[in-house]
């Protein structure tokens, strides 16, 4: 690499100062958009803050009562814990969101100055742009791991560069190293390889310890889960590496659909794109080859065993890493530096569109439906209810939430994916007592109970944007008198914000 010029602050302050004004400009337009409400784009938030609420009460799950591993990510809901159970806990994402960026953004401008981009004015640009053409600060605005994830695996990249150029192994690379795993299950690899790294250099005891730090919490946590009955992974990392109907499961089901996923997902071309640019740096040669071939692997692992898409949060970690071990490795040259500069205007035709047009209305849409279902089931019905979309109708309901979907239900997720009773949601409505169900009809095609009732819709008016689906179904879950349910959904319904209606099954119903 080249030798480091400038102060050392300027291009993290580049990247601080453009990438938290993107942040704070999507922030601003989704809170007006939403009419002045703040809340997150996913429903999923909920549930990091609902397991943190069962984690403060000496459980883990969703329920009191009832283990699962409905969270993918071991850290997070630790993070969450302060607060517990209180209305201001639901700010917390937010606040951890922000110092994931804030770091992110320091980080990306700190490995442009130790490759020696600080006295080039292509520097300051790509310290300006390519956060947020990679869309690193719309990542924060999802609300959940994914940001400290980023800022996790970009340390490891810094703490790498230090290595390679100083022999030296700093704090960066250890926590980065420590908490990308526990962020992230898929940050296994990137944190391995910068372990191998050290250990090819030489550095065996060090290597060793890097790769111990990196795997030790994630396998302590395994185990823990197995203790408490469940599977050695988190139930949401199980879910997503089974095919439905299939009797196989784990990475052989999961693998078997990539070849498709990959030629239909434009994230994923992006990702292809970064690797064949590594590929073709590396090969160019008289360049910094241990940066490339860890961002190179790091990269072919994701694209073989992670996801993409789902508000683009899955995949922005490895992107931001690929890119800037791409730009730490050309700044010397700056006709090579040329293909990582076009590399990373990919991913701003494929994000940018979104951000600008479904993130603003995302929020509102959470608002108008999860929140008001949540409402519903807290403040006026006050008993067990079953849903599919878990996230807020769990947090701060002291009622059993059963979760026909699965994340927090074992039961119910072997079921929709491999069970063969018809009648499985109904037996397991009537197991834990619950008379009222909230979900996408659509979801359960002919498995709902012959004597379930259908009380009504819950439907947006405004763009759904992130959500499965903009009409929620209201069923009483047996075959009684819908009388006293119909009572409190009409009291309910008065709440309901313009944007969300309530269309009763029966026309006698509402009033």
């Amino acid at each position: 690499m080249t030798p480091r010029e400038g102060p050392s602050l300027a291009l993290p302050l580049v990247a601080l100062i453009f990438g938290g004004l993107a942040f704070l400009a999507l922030l601003d337009s989704s809170v007006v958009t939403a009419g002045g409400v703040f809340e997150y784009p996913l429903d999923d938030t909920y549930i990091h803050l609902a397991m943190a609420e069962q984690l403060a009460a000496g459980g883990y799950g969703v329920n009191a009562g009832e283990y699962a591993a409905a969270s993918s990510s071991p850290l997070f809901s630790v993070l969450l814990l302060p607060f517990a159970g209180d209305a201001v806990q639901r700010y917390l994402p937010l606040i951890w969101n922000v110092v994931g960026l804030v770091a992110a953004l320091i980080l990306w401008g700190r490995i442009l100055w130790q490759a020696g981009w600080g006295a080039r004015w292509l520097g300051f640009l790509i310290a300006a742009i390519a956060p947020i053409a990679l869309n690193i600060p719309g990542v924060a605005f999802v609300g959940m791991e994914h940001s400290l994830h980023v800022a996790a695996s970009l340390a490891i990249l810094s703490g790498l560069i230090r290595f390679v150029d100083e022999g030296k192994i700093g704090w960066l690379l250890l926590v980065g190293v420590l908490l990308s795993p526990l962020l992230r299950l898929e940050g296994v690899a990137l944190a391995g390889l910068a372990g191998l790294v050290v250990l090819f250099h030489g550095r065996i005891a060090a290597g060793i310890a890097l790769g111990v730090l990196a795997v030790a919490p994630l396998a302590g946590f395994a185990f823990w889960l197995t203790t408490l009955g469940l599977e050695p992974l988190p139930s949401s990392v199980s879910a997503k590496l089974a095919l439905p109907g299939s009797s196989a499961s784990g990475f052989g089901a999961f693998i078997a659909g990539k070849q498709a996923m990959i030629v239909a997902e434009p994230r994923a071309w992006v990702l292809c794109a970064m690797l064949l640019s590594a590929l073709v740096l590396l090969v160019v040669g008289r360049l910094h080859k241990p940066i490339l071939l860890v961002v190179l692997l790091a990269g072919l692992a994701h694209l073989l065993a992670g996801r993409f898409g789902w508000m683009d949060r899955y995949e922005i970690y490895i992107l931001a890493t690929m890119a800037s071990g791409l730009f730490a490795t050309t700044a010397g040259n700056l006709r090579l530096a040329l293909l990582p500069v076009a590399t990373v205007s990919l991913p701003a035709w494929v994000y940018l569109p979104f951000v600008t047009t479904l993130y603003p209305h995302a929020p509102r849409s959470v608002a108008f439906q999860q929140v008001q279902m949540g409402r519903f089931a807290k403040e006026h019905w006050q008993a067990p209810v079953a849903v599919n979309d878990l996230g807020y109708v769990a947090w701060r309901n002291p009622s059993y939430v059963l979760d026909l979907w699965g994340l927090a239900n074992h039961e119910a997720r072997q079921q929709r994916l491999f069970g063969d009773d018809r009648l499985w949601a109904a037996k397991l409505a009537e197991k834990h007592g619950t008379e009222i169900a909230m979900i996408y009809e659509k979801w359960f095609p002919n498995q709902l109970g012959d004597d379930w009732q259908l009380l009504g819709h819950l439907k947006l008016q405004v763009p759904r944007a992130y959500l499965a689906d903009d009409t929620v179904s209201f069923f009483l879950t047996h075959g009684g008198d819908t009388a006293p349910a119909v009572e409190r959904l009409n009291a309910w319904v008065v709440g309901l914000p313009d944007g969300a209606v309530f269309e009763f099954a029966s026309a006698e119903a509402g009033q």
